[in-house]
């Protein structure tokens, strides 16, 4: 069974609960502590991540949300006081593997395009509405249909044939104590 190496950074608290229990689940509460002011905004396409990423790889019962990923250490984010990067090799069937910069078109409650022809058809009508910002379409309720239109494209987050950035990263439902290969804690 092929294993991928994966890393992720998270709360030292998160290691903690793998020691005590074997295993690691994002909450609706771990994820409001980590974004704090901002997790209504973050928490509106992880439910959506959450849902669409089920009929990927089944979440395993008692599971909220995924947990961030990167194949290698520079994408797991900036490791500070009070965190840790985990190494983890998990196995294929676990992963949901998707390209970075449909993540931040998501992340940016934006149209994911097919291709340049259907990217310059949107802009045109977007352009043609006199729509300027292009969050816009999600953040307010002027535009029903295209919001309609924008989160229909983000299924194509998984479809391997359509590449933004050429960079992937990955989400797992979980993290359990076999998967931890290394732990590293930043210097001081």
């Amino acid at each position: 069974m092929e294993k991928l190496k994966m890393y992720t950074t998270q709360d030292s608290r998160v290691l903690k609960e793998i020691e005590e229990t074997g295993v690691y689940r994002a909450t609706l509460g771990s994820i409001r502590r980590k974004y704090d002011t901002i997790s209504d905004l973050y928490l509106k396409v992880y439910k959506w991540l959450s849902h669409a990423a089920d009929s990927i790889v089944s979440r395993p019962e008692g599971v909220e949300f995924p947990i961030w990923t990167a194949f290698n250490q520079e994408g797991s984010f900036g490791l500070m006081e009070g965190q840790v990067r985990l190494e983890l090799e998990v196995e294929r069937e676990h992963v949901i593997i998707f390209d970075s910069g449909k993540w931040d078109y998501i992340l940016n409650l934006w149209y994911i395009p097919l291709d340049s022809k259907d990217n310059e058809a949107y802009e045109q009508k977007l352009e043609v509405m006199g729509i300027k910002n292009k969050s816009s379409i999600y953040m307010t309720n002027f535009y029903p249909i295209l919001k309609r239109e924008v989160e229909q494209s983000w299924q194509r987050l998984f479809d391997p044939e359509i590449i933004i950035s050429g960079s992937n990263q990955a989400v797992i439902w979980e993290i359990r104590s076999e998967w931890i290969k290394n732990t590293i804690f930043p210097t001081k």
